[in-house]
């Protein structure tokens, strides 16, 4: 599990100060209201997300608030982008600190067309420490519905409750990882989202071997949770 507060393996898309990639990611955090300084990781793509010619500037960044307690110091952002001019106009944004009341970090972002339509869809995860003894991670597949980008799946990719005998019933006292298996998801598609559950341990015992349990969801229509 990633630690909370700053990311070991940072995959940033401003690998240099200066260059178009860099005033790109610079406009995209300013547009999320952000500062530069206070950004610890970041990943800003440039990528066809809406219907159109045109691509969009995506944006994940996981920054400092400024904020003393340590449930808000730290949050993460989306941003989806048009470019006019000089300047960003905001297709769709989300704050996961203030959807979730904070004891947000480590954002990750990646985009890929799974449905076969020549735009990419949007997946988003981050880490959820609101229980310093549960190790949980989100994520989201956001897909262009026609009409606006929306969440089509959202639920828990990586899982450890194991250690939380006092907080937690037993029988929710798993450790499990879900893997999306784009493969077969680009076999529909992207009608039905494929993904592969490891369950590593149930009700706080650990089993022998993982356990591989195919699991799939509908990605057109109301979101599913988990």
């Amino acid at each position: 599990m990633r630690t909370p507060w700053i990311k070991l393996a940072v995959i940033i898309a401003l690998v240099a100060p200066t260059g178009a990639l860099a005033q790109s990611g610079a406009k995209a955090y300013r547009a999320l209201g952000l500062e530069t300084k206070d950004v610890l990781t970041g990943t800003v793509l440039n990528s066809r997300v809406t219907p159109g010619d045109n691509k969009q500037i995506v944006c994940v960044a996981t920054y400092f608030t400024g904020k003393q307690q340590k449930a808000e110091a730290v949050n993460v952002r989306l941003g989806v982008f048009d470019a006019f001019g000089d300047g960003l106009v905001a297709v769709y944004t989300r704050d996961f600190g203030l959807e979730r009341d904070g004891n947000i970090a480590n954002g990750d972002l990646l985009v890929m067309d799974i449905d076969r339509d020549g735009i990419n869809e949007i997946i988003v995860s981050y880490d959820d420490f609101e229980d310093p003894l549960i190790e949980q991670r989100f994520a989201e597949v956001i897909l262009h519905d026609g009409t606006r980008l929306d969440t089509a799946w959202t639920g828990l990719v990586e899982y450890d409750a194991t250690k939380a005998a006092r907080s937690i019933p037993q029988e929710r006292r798993d450790r499990f990882v879900r893997e999306f298996d784009w493969g077969n998801t680009l076999r529909t598609n992207g009608v039905t989202l494929f993904v592969k559950k490891r369950m590593i341990a149930v009700a706080g015992e650990r089993l022998p071997e993982p356990q591989i349990v195919d699991e799939t969801f509908t990605l057109r229509g109301r979101p599913e949770h988990w």
